[in-house]
């Protein structure tokens, strides 16, 4: 007997989603994690009733220089500027699932005024790499030196820096404030990154926040 085949229908069509999908953001748990500033009662700027609002948490991550907002566990005594690894702070329920990556501008009044001082205080710890970068950065395009991508760093400065380096290489930051008129190297890299956050840049030198895209 011959068997029939069951009609199903028209194919179903799936609902169209314009645009991109975008990649999910997360942390990696070993990174270390500074917190900038804690919204419990969600963004100010969300269009939402109080009571739906998310807390969050904005942060900065170390050592590739990217800004996140996270979800918080309100029941929790999260502190600003209180640092440890995402890790950590999932262990002790403090912090919970990334909700984005964002930029500098989407910083609130109090994570921009913490995160110049913060990010001069890392970039001590990593004091080793960048003095890479100012013994043996080289020439990005032909007319411009990557060097020179320093907040303050012209003409002028940079052959002082590549003389410099040419006699003897950098030991550490102090060396360079002795040896050159660049007297706080660590402000201009931090400066640097802030810029790199805004995304008001054509090159990245230390932040990672264009690679996560």
């Amino acid at each position: 007997m011959e068997r029939r085949e069951r009609y199903r229908g028209p194919p179903r069509r799936r609902p169209y989603r314009g645009g991109p999908k975008k990649k999910k953001q997360f942390i990696k748990k070993f990174r270390d994690v500074v917190i900038l500033d804690v919204l419990i009662h969600g963004h100010p700027e969300e269009d939402k009733p109080s009571w739906a609002k998310t807390p969050i948490a904005q942060v900065l991550t170390f050592p590739d220089f990217v800004l996140y907002e996270v979800k918080v566990n309100k029941n929790s005594d999260i502190q600003v500027q209180e640092q440890k690894t995402y890790e950590e702070f999932l262990n002790e329920d403090k912090l919970r699932d990334v909700l984005k990556k964002i930029n500098y501008n989407d910083l609130t009044t109090t994570s921009k005024a913490l995160i110049q001082p913060i990010l001069e205080k890392e970039v001590l710890k990593f004091e080793e790499e960048f003095i890479n970068f100012f013994n043996n950065s080289t020439s990005i395009t032909p007319r411009m030196h990557a060097l020179k991508l320093l907040p303050g760093i012209g003409q002028k400065h940079m052959w002082e820096l590549l003389e410099a380096r040419e006699r003897q290489k950098f030991g550490n930051f102090q060396d360079i404030a002795d040896r050159t008129s660049i007297s706080h190297p660590t402000k201009l890299i931090a400066q640097r990154i802030i810029k790199e956050l805004s995304r008001d840049v054509k090159y990245y030198l230390f932040s990672k926040t264009q690679k996560y895209e």
